[in-house]
């Protein structure tokens, strides 16, 4: 029976572009599972307002299920929901941070609508990801690796160390955005969070 390694975090934060590199150098399948889950029809349908496609968990969960059982040694899988895979398939999750900033910038850049920016940098300031994880699977190993303006096979590189024992992480669980931001930047999120609110 195979495990997973599961590369998760806020969208924006690199997680398929380091999946890819991880699971190239690791030579294992990788799986973006918001893309399988469109690809295969594992959707019951599509949120207008959110812009997002609402999965099917119970469908996509077996799928996924069986594919890790079935297939030796490691599957990378990348997803911002990582919390629906069941803990006992997990080897490792590695949750990627990326400064609220910066990822403003780049959800921006794919030409995301206002309020799904929003919605997503206040989920990364508030380590949504992060606390999804630790509270579904307390005994697996859970590492926050910072992203920001960092190459994705750098990532990767990093990922594979920690995993083969011979790189100690540069984080574990310890990134808090809250703390630091400037207070112009806190008064600009607390803005963010109003507006979400109120539409």
């Amino acid at each position: 029976m195979g495990k997973a390694i599961v590369i998760t975090g806020t969208p924006g934060t690199g997680k398929t572009s380091v999946a890819r590199a991880l699971a190239k150098l690791l030579g294992v399948k990788h799986i973006d599972l918001s893309s399988y889950a469109i690809e295969k029809g594992f959707i019951t349908e599509y949120d207008a307002e959110r812009h997002t496609y609402v999965i099917d968990e119970e469908r996509l969960v077996k799928k996924i299920v069986m594919i890790i059982k079935n297939t030796p040694g490691y599957v990378i899988i990348d997803t911002h929901y990582p919390e629906i895979i069941p803990c006992e398939l997990i080897e490792y999750v590695f949750v990627l941070r990326t400064h609220p900033r910066v990822l403003e910038e780049r959800l921006r850049n794919k030409g995301w609508p206002d309020r799904k920016v929003k919605e997503n940098v206040m989920a990364e300031i508030l380590s949504v990801v992060l606390s999804n994880i630790l509270n579904a699977c307390s005994n697996v190993e859970v590492y926050e690796i910072d992203t920001t303006n960092r190459d994705p096979v750098e990532v990767a590189e990093e990922i594979l160390g920690i995993i083969k024992g011979v790189k100690k992480p540069s984080s574990r669980i310890k990134i808090d955005w809250l703390s630091a931001l400037s207070q112009e930047d806190i008064a600009y999120y607390e803005s963010y969070g109003e507006s979400v609110s109120n539409e």
